[in-house]
């Protein structure tokens, strides 16, 4: 059977390494084995690094530099494995950072042209300066669309996460899921799923919004600041 390979990229802090993980955690209750590939270059001050014990001894098959090198925004090299990651057996998910050349950073990837079940979702924090209201989500989507528009490059669906970490509320979460939904109608990429912490279950029971599946996050991320 053709596997499936994720890819997630979104604007800084919108979520998108949590839910990176969260979507590898949600395979691995399915069974099946998955490879997640940490591909954020721009941020190795806030990457998997410090988590992957316990990533992988939650069964998760992770790709990521094994050291510390660079800090802030200096940037990071690249490892043979991360660039060969497509070799892995099995369902693949990469995390890929924010920047400048969007989701040109996925060219360095050997083979990613031929996944026949390639599936690059933006995810979308409302909260946030960069994709704050439908107009600057539009310019987003181009902007990270990156400059090298071959014809598998393009976004398959949206993520909405509208959230303020700890302080976040139903609301926050329904405000920025309306204002994706204008951006979706717009641009005809679906809301494949709304992003909300574990702790939402008990308001969100139909485990849905709007016919749309709810995914809820155990958050990870905060560990992994150093």
């Amino acid at each position: 059977m053709t596997r499936t390979t994720e890819v997630y990229t979104g604007a800084y802090a919108s979520g998108k390494s949590e839910t990176s993980i969260n979507r590898a955690l949600q395979y691995i209750k399915k069974g099946k084995k998955i490879t997640l590939v940490d591909l954020d270059t721009v941020e190795p001050a806030y990457c998997m690094r410090p988590i992957l014990g316990e990533l992988k001894q939650r069964g998760i098959d992770v790709i990521a530099q094994s050291d510390y090198f660079g800090l802030g925004e200096a940037g990071s090299y690249v490892t043979g494995e991360q660039i060969n990651c497509l070799n892995n057996q099995g369902d693949i998910i990469i995390d890929v950072g924010y920047g400048a050349t969007g989701l040109d950073t996925l060219d360095i990837l050997n083979g990613i042209e031929n996944e026949q079940n390639l599936k690059i979702y933006l995810v979308v924090n409302t909260s946030k300066f960069e994709t704050r209201d439908k107009e600057s989500i539009l310019e987003y989507i181009e902007f990270s669309s990156g400059l090298n528009k071959t014809p598998w490059k393009k976004f398959s669906g949206l993520i909405s996460n509208t959230h303020l970490s700890d302080e976040t509320t139903k609301e926050d979460i329904i405000r920025g899921y309306e204002i994706l939904k204008e951006v979706s109608k717009e641009t005809n990429i679906p809301i494949v799923a709304i992003g909300a912490q574990e702790k939402f279950r008990t308001e969100f029971t139909q485990g849905s919004y709007d016919g749309v599946e709810i995914w809820f996050y155990e958050r990870l991320m905060p560990k992994a600041l150093w």
